[in-house]
């Protein structure tokens, strides 16, 4: 039986061969690495990738990242007042990100929490959201209460990604 990050990077892969592109090393090096993390920025991926592929540059990671995006295989997330964030969109799990502004910390919401605020934005604004598209801010459990973070993810329900720090 294979493990989720490798049957991620399999379906990544077919993603990407359905759209008649190849996989060259360092596309499948990115996609393992956000396999085995995601919430990378371009320079963690880098990062990664060239512990496993010191041969791959740099400069072909980061355009291997922008074509997985234009390909639909990754997306990519702003997050405020820090560098772009990247995860692998085929695992079939649609979600939003939160960040917390006291720790730092990512949770993955499911798209449909923000269901209501996009219907209303449509129909008053004309305006369509891209849910998926920025991290909304905040401050979780742990910041909220006095005294240090206790480090616990308050989002590991199933169906709802981990909290990470990225």
């Amino acid at each position: 039986m294979q493990s989720q990050p490798a049957t991620q990077v399999d379906a990544a892969v077919a993603a990407v061969r359905a759209q008649g592109e190849r996989i060259t090393t360092a596309r499948r090096a990115v996609l393992e690495a956000l396999a085995d993390r995601p919430h990378l920025d371009a320079d963690a991926v880098a990062g990664r990738v060239g512990e496993r592929h010191p041969g791959v540059h740099r400069a072909t990671i980061y355009r291997c990242l922008q074509s997985l995006v234009d390909l639909g295989v990754i997306a990519h997330t702003h997050v405020p007042d820090s560098a772009t964030i990247y995860h692998l969109a085929v695992s079939g799990h649609s979600h939003s990100h939160l960040q917390c502004a006291g720790c730092q910390r990512m949770f993955d919401v499911p798209v449909a929490w923000l269901a209501e605020l996009s219907a209303r934005a449509d129909r008053e604004l004309g305006f369509t959201l891209d849910a998926g598209h920025a991290a909304l801010l905040g401050r979780c459990a742990d910041c909220r209460e006095p005294g240090p973070p206790s480090g616990r993810a308050v989002n590991e329900r199933p169906g709802y990604g981990p909290a990470t720090n990225s």
